[in-house]
Protein backbone atom coordinates (compact mmCIF):
# COMPACT_ATOMS: atom_id res chain seq x y z
CA UNK A 1 0.00 0.00 0.00
CA UNK A 2 1.21 3.53 -0.74
CA UNK A 3 2.33 5.94 1.97
CA UNK A 4 -1.02 7.70 1.89
CA UNK A 5 -4.62 6.98 0.92
CA UNK A 6 -7.08 9.45 -0.59
CA UNK A 7 -10.72 8.59 0.06
CA UNK A 8 -13.60 10.11 -1.90
CA UNK A 9 -16.81 9.24 0.00
CA UNK A 10 -19.94 9.27 -2.17
CA UNK A 11 -23.18 7.76 -0.87
CA UNK A 12 -26.00 7.25 -3.31
CA UNK A 13 -28.69 8.65 -1.03
CA UNK A 14 -29.17 12.16 0.35
CA UNK A 15 -32.09 13.74 2.19
CA UNK A 16 -31.39 17.34 1.21
CA UNK A 17 -30.50 16.96 -2.47
CA UNK A 18 -31.57 13.91 -4.47
CA UNK A 19 -28.59 12.04 -5.96
CA UNK A 20 -26.38 14.83 -4.61
CA UNK A 21 -23.02 13.29 -5.51
CA UNK A 22 -24.12 12.90 -9.15
CA UNK A 23 -25.33 16.48 -9.46
CA UNK A 24 -23.38 18.32 -12.16
CA UNK A 25 -21.45 21.52 -11.46
CA UNK A 26 -19.92 23.20 -14.50
CA UNK A 27 -20.46 20.09 -16.59
CA UNK A 28 -19.12 17.43 -14.21
CA UNK A 29 -20.77 15.36 -11.45
CA UNK A 30 -19.54 16.23 -7.96
CA UNK A 31 -18.03 12.78 -7.38
CA UNK A 32 -16.04 13.05 -10.64
CA UNK A 33 -14.74 16.48 -9.68
CA UNK A 34 -13.31 15.15 -6.40
CA UNK A 35 -11.79 12.10 -8.10
CA UNK A 36 -10.02 14.43 -10.55
CA UNK A 37 -8.73 16.40 -7.56
CA UNK A 38 -7.55 13.13 -6.02
CA UNK A 39 -5.67 12.23 -9.20
CA UNK A 40 -3.89 15.59 -9.10
CA UNK A 41 -2.34 14.85 -5.71
CA UNK A 42 -1.97 11.07 -5.95
CA UNK A 43 1.75 10.89 -6.79
CA UNK A 44 2.35 8.52 -3.85
CA UNK A 45 -1.22 7.74 -2.89
CA UNK A 46 -3.89 5.13 -3.45
CA UNK A 47 -7.30 6.55 -4.41
CA UNK A 48 -10.38 4.86 -2.95
CA UNK A 49 -13.96 5.56 -3.97
CA UNK A 50 -16.28 4.66 -1.10
CA UNK A 51 -19.91 4.24 -2.15
CA UNK A 52 -23.04 2.12 -1.88
CA UNK A 53 -24.30 3.19 -5.30
CA UNK A 54 -23.77 1.20 -8.50
CA UNK A 55 -25.07 4.25 -10.36
CA UNK A 56 -22.08 6.21 -9.04
CA UNK A 57 -19.74 3.34 -9.94
CA UNK A 58 -21.15 3.29 -13.48
CA UNK A 59 -20.71 7.07 -13.81
CA UNK A 60 -17.07 6.77 -12.71
CA UNK A 61 -16.42 3.89 -15.12
CA UNK A 62 -17.97 5.85 -17.98
CA UNK A 63 -16.07 9.09 -17.34
CA UNK A 64 -12.65 7.51 -16.75
CA UNK A 65 -13.27 4.82 -19.39
CA UNK A 66 -12.76 1.92 -16.99
CA UNK A 67 -13.97 -1.54 -17.90
CA UNK A 68 -16.77 -2.81 -15.72
CA UNK A 69 -15.66 -5.23 -13.00
CA UNK A 70 -17.77 -8.19 -11.97
CA UNK A 71 -18.23 -9.84 -8.59
CA UNK A 72 -17.67 -6.73 -6.49
CA UNK A 73 -17.60 -7.69 -2.83
CA UNK A 74 -18.50 -5.95 0.41
CA UNK A 75 -15.79 -7.91 2.22
CA UNK A 76 -12.78 -6.44 0.42
CA UNK A 77 -11.50 -3.49 -1.56
CA UNK A 78 -12.30 -4.07 -5.23
CA UNK A 79 -10.53 -2.88 -8.37
CA UNK A 80 -12.04 0.07 -10.23
CA UNK A 81 -9.63 0.92 -13.01
CA UNK A 82 -6.73 2.79 -11.37
CA UNK A 83 -8.86 3.33 -8.25
CA UNK A 84 -9.88 1.04 -5.43
CA UNK A 85 -13.59 0.56 -4.76
CA UNK A 86 -14.96 0.33 -1.24
CA UNK A 87 -18.52 -0.93 -1.51
CA UNK A 88 -20.41 0.06 1.61
CA UNK A 89 -22.84 -2.15 3.42
CA UNK A 90 -26.27 -0.72 4.24
CA UNK A 91 -25.06 -0.01 7.79
CA UNK A 92 -22.31 2.24 6.43
CA UNK A 93 -24.60 3.99 3.93
CA UNK A 94 -27.11 5.34 6.43
CA UNK A 95 -27.67 9.10 6.88
CA UNK A 96 -26.47 8.83 10.46
CA UNK A 97 -23.23 6.96 9.67
CA UNK A 98 -20.12 8.93 10.59
CA UNK A 99 -17.31 9.14 8.04
CA UNK A 100 -14.94 7.88 10.74
CA UNK A 101 -16.82 4.55 10.69
CA UNK A 102 -16.33 4.33 6.92
CA UNK A 103 -12.59 5.02 7.15
CA UNK A 104 -12.24 2.50 9.96
CA UNK A 105 -13.97 -0.12 7.81
CA UNK A 106 -11.55 0.55 4.95
CA UNK A 107 -8.65 0.22 7.37
CA UNK A 108 -10.06 -3.07 8.69
CA UNK A 109 -10.26 -4.47 5.16
CA UNK A 110 -6.61 -3.56 4.57
CA UNK A 111 -5.57 -5.39 7.71
CA UNK A 112 -7.66 -8.41 6.73
CA UNK A 113 -5.52 -8.94 3.62
CA UNK A 114 -2.30 -8.19 5.56
CA UNK A 115 -1.72 -4.78 3.97
CA UNK A 116 -0.12 -2.21 6.26
CA UNK A 117 -2.29 0.89 6.68
CA UNK A 118 -0.87 4.14 5.27
CA UNK A 119 0.84 6.82 7.35
CA UNK A 120 -1.68 9.48 6.35
CA UNK A 121 -5.26 9.51 5.11
CA UNK A 122 -6.77 12.28 2.98
CA UNK A 123 -10.52 12.83 2.73
CA UNK A 124 -11.94 14.71 -0.28
CA UNK A 125 -15.69 15.18 0.04
CA UNK A 126 -17.63 15.68 -3.22
CA UNK A 127 -19.72 18.39 -1.54
CA UNK A 128 -16.67 20.66 -1.99
CA UNK A 129 -16.82 21.20 -5.76
CA UNK A 130 -13.80 23.49 -6.21
CA UNK A 131 -10.15 22.96 -5.25
CA UNK A 132 -7.26 24.94 -6.73
CA UNK A 133 -4.06 23.45 -8.11
CA UNK A 134 -2.05 25.59 -5.68
CA UNK A 135 -3.80 24.21 -2.58
CA UNK A 136 -3.78 20.67 -3.98
CA UNK A 137 -0.01 20.96 -4.38
CA UNK A 138 0.25 21.92 -0.71
CA UNK A 139 -1.74 18.82 0.25
CA UNK A 140 0.41 16.69 -2.06
CA UNK A 141 3.60 17.93 -0.37
CA UNK A 142 2.19 17.16 3.07
CA UNK A 143 1.18 13.65 2.01
CA UNK A 144 4.65 13.03 0.53
CA UNK A 145 6.61 14.41 3.49
CA UNK A 146 4.46 13.69 6.55
CA UNK A 147 5.50 10.79 8.76
CA UNK A 148 3.43 11.47 11.88
CA UNK A 149 0.71 8.94 12.69
CA UNK A 150 -0.99 11.61 14.83
CA UNK A 151 -1.08 14.32 12.14
CA UNK A 152 -4.28 16.30 11.66
CA UNK A 153 -5.18 19.01 9.14
CA UNK A 154 -8.49 20.63 8.20
CA UNK A 155 -9.43 23.30 5.69
CA UNK A 156 -11.22 26.35 7.05
CA UNK A 157 -12.67 29.61 5.81
CA UNK A 158 -13.33 32.89 7.65
CA UNK A 159 -16.86 33.33 9.01
CA UNK A 160 -16.87 37.08 8.14
CA UNK A 161 -20.34 38.56 8.89
CA UNK A 162 -21.62 35.33 10.44
CA UNK A 163 -19.47 35.93 13.52
CA UNK A 164 -20.24 34.19 16.85
CA UNK A 165 -19.90 37.55 18.66
CA UNK A 166 -23.16 38.47 16.90
CA UNK A 167 -24.91 35.17 17.55
CA UNK A 168 -27.46 34.18 20.20
CA UNK A 169 -29.23 31.19 21.64
CA UNK A 170 -32.70 31.28 23.15
CA UNK A 171 -32.77 30.99 26.93
CA UNK A 172 -35.49 30.53 29.50
CA UNK A 173 -38.44 32.86 29.04
CA UNK A 174 -37.77 33.14 25.31
CA UNK A 175 -35.04 35.76 25.70
CA UNK A 176 -31.93 35.90 23.53
CA UNK A 177 -28.62 35.02 25.18
CA UNK A 178 -25.27 35.91 23.60
CA UNK A 179 -22.87 33.06 22.99
CA UNK A 180 -20.20 32.78 25.70
CA UNK A 181 -16.57 33.67 25.05
CA UNK A 182 -17.07 36.81 22.95
CA UNK A 183 -18.22 39.39 25.50
CA UNK A 184 -15.41 41.88 24.74
CA UNK A 185 -16.31 41.82 21.04
CA UNK A 186 -20.08 42.07 21.40
CA UNK A 187 -20.24 45.74 20.39
CA UNK A 188 -17.21 45.80 18.07
CA UNK A 189 -17.28 46.89 14.48
CA UNK A 190 -17.09 44.05 11.98
CA UNK A 191 -13.52 44.94 11.00
CA UNK A 192 -12.44 44.86 14.68
CA UNK A 193 -13.76 41.38 15.46
CA UNK A 194 -11.32 38.61 16.29
CA UNK A 195 -10.67 36.29 13.35
CA UNK A 196 -12.83 33.17 13.56
CA UNK A 197 -12.83 30.26 11.10
CA UNK A 198 -15.15 27.38 10.31
CA UNK A 199 -14.34 24.03 8.71
CA UNK A 200 -15.39 24.15 5.05
CA UNK A 201 -15.11 20.43 4.28
CA UNK A 202 -12.59 20.78 1.46
CA UNK A 203 -9.74 18.81 3.01
CA UNK A 204 -9.22 16.50 5.95
CA UNK A 205 -5.81 14.91 6.52
CA UNK A 206 -5.48 12.33 9.29
CA UNK A 207 -2.57 10.30 10.59
CA UNK A 208 -3.33 6.60 10.82
CA UNK A 209 -3.62 6.71 14.62
CA UNK A 210 -6.64 8.99 14.22
CA UNK A 211 -8.35 6.67 11.74
CA UNK A 212 -7.66 3.70 14.00
CA UNK A 213 -9.28 5.53 16.95
CA UNK A 214 -12.16 6.81 14.77
CA UNK A 215 -11.19 10.48 14.94
CA UNK A 216 -11.55 12.88 12.03
CA UNK A 217 -9.34 15.62 13.47
CA UNK A 218 -7.56 16.58 16.68
CA UNK A 219 -8.45 19.36 19.13
CA UNK A 220 -5.77 21.62 17.66
CA UNK A 221 -5.30 20.55 14.03
CA UNK A 222 -3.08 22.10 11.40
CA UNK A 223 -5.07 24.08 8.86
CA UNK A 224 -5.33 25.51 5.38
CA UNK A 225 -7.32 28.74 5.00
CA UNK A 226 -9.57 29.00 1.96
CA UNK A 227 -12.02 31.64 0.76
CA UNK A 228 -14.82 31.85 -1.76
CA UNK A 229 -15.35 30.46 -4.29
CA UNK A 230 -12.95 27.67 -3.23
CA UNK A 231 -14.60 27.26 0.18
CA UNK A 232 -18.07 26.51 -1.21
CA UNK A 233 -19.67 23.48 0.46
CA UNK A 234 -22.90 22.08 -0.96
CA UNK A 235 -25.44 21.09 1.68
CA UNK A 236 -28.58 22.70 0.25
CA UNK A 237 -30.35 23.37 -3.05
CA UNK A 238 -29.38 27.04 -2.72
CA UNK A 239 -25.68 26.21 -2.40
CA UNK A 240 -25.93 23.82 -5.33
CA UNK A 241 -27.49 26.53 -7.48
CA UNK A 242 -24.79 29.02 -6.52
CA UNK A 243 -22.03 26.55 -7.40
CA UNK A 244 -23.69 25.73 -10.74
CA UNK A 245 -23.64 29.44 -11.61
CA UNK A 246 -20.07 30.16 -10.53
CA UNK A 247 -18.07 32.02 -13.18
CA UNK A 248 -15.59 29.40 -14.41
CA UNK A 249 -12.96 32.13 -14.74
CA UNK A 250 -13.01 32.49 -10.94
CA UNK A 251 -12.00 28.86 -10.52
CA UNK A 252 -9.69 28.56 -13.54
CA UNK A 253 -7.00 27.11 -11.24
CA UNK A 254 -9.16 24.03 -10.63
CA UNK A 255 -7.67 20.99 -12.45
CA UNK A 256 -11.08 19.93 -13.79
CA UNK A 257 -11.76 20.58 -17.46
CA UNK A 258 -15.04 22.42 -17.78
CA UNK A 259 -17.63 21.22 -20.24
CA UNK A 260 -19.84 24.24 -20.65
Amino acid sequence: MDKSIIVVPARGGSKGIKHKNLQEVLGLPLVIRSLVHAQFIATCSTIILSTDSLEIVNAVEKYFKFRSKKNNSYSKLNELGTFKLHLRSSELADDTTLITEVLFDIRTKLEYVNVDPPTTWCLLQPTSPFRSKSELKIVNEILDENTSLDFSLVSVCPVNDMHPARMYTVGKGGKLISLPGFKKFRHSRRQDLIKVYIRDGGFYLMGDNLVRSKQQYTVRPNFVIRDRPWSMNIDSQEQLLISKNTDFQLIADDPNEYKL
